[in-house]
């Protein structure tokens, strides 16, 4: 089908008005910031960086499944679970689970991060651990989903509502 220069001029106005129109219109921003959560879980899932370096054959948390859920806006909870790797000069396989890889009821302390609005520091001390596990956080996309970044130890997240 062939158009004659006439039609196809007023097709690309059409198509360039519509697509300014539509650039106009309010849109959500999914990586809006949102007001943090004092209520509700999020779920998801971590993976830690391979150990670089590491003399093999060396064993460490390869991912972590969670549940963090929001008792008001300084409290908390997480659940998880995690899958321990070992690493050697052939592959990796599953490593057996030791204490401290299933947590259930944590208690979270959340609190603000000066100067960064609707971010919040999330601490937590994994079962076993002396340490605890601190991490930034900040609520986008209406409020349906935390970005997380590790604090204390290298790892990153998304956590959806």
């Amino acid at each position: 089908m062939k158009l004659n220069s006439g039609l196809k001029q007023k097709f690309l106005r059409a198509a360039v008005a519509g697509a300014l129109i539509a650039g106009l219109l309010p849109a959500t921003n999914a990586f809006a910031v949102s007001a943090f959560p004092t209520s509700g879980s999020c779920a998801m899932l971590i993976t830690q960086p391979v150990p670089y370096g590491a003399t093999v054959p060396f064993t460490s948390t390869y991912n972590i499944i969670a549940m963090f859920t929001f008792t008001g806006t300084t409290t908390g909870t997480v659940d998880y679970n995690a899958v321990r790797a070992t690493y050697s000069t052939t592959g990796s396989t599953i490593a057996p689970k030791v204490a401290g890889d299933n947590g259930l009821a944590i208690p979270v302390t959340v609190a603000p991060i000066v100067g960064f609005p609707n971010a919040r520091t999330l601490t937590f001390t994994p079962t076993g651990a002396v340490n605890p596990v601190t991490a930034s956080a900040i609520s986008v996309n209406g409020g349906n989903t935390l970005l997380i970044q590790g604090s204390s130890e290298p790892f990153s997240g998304v956590c959806q509502f």
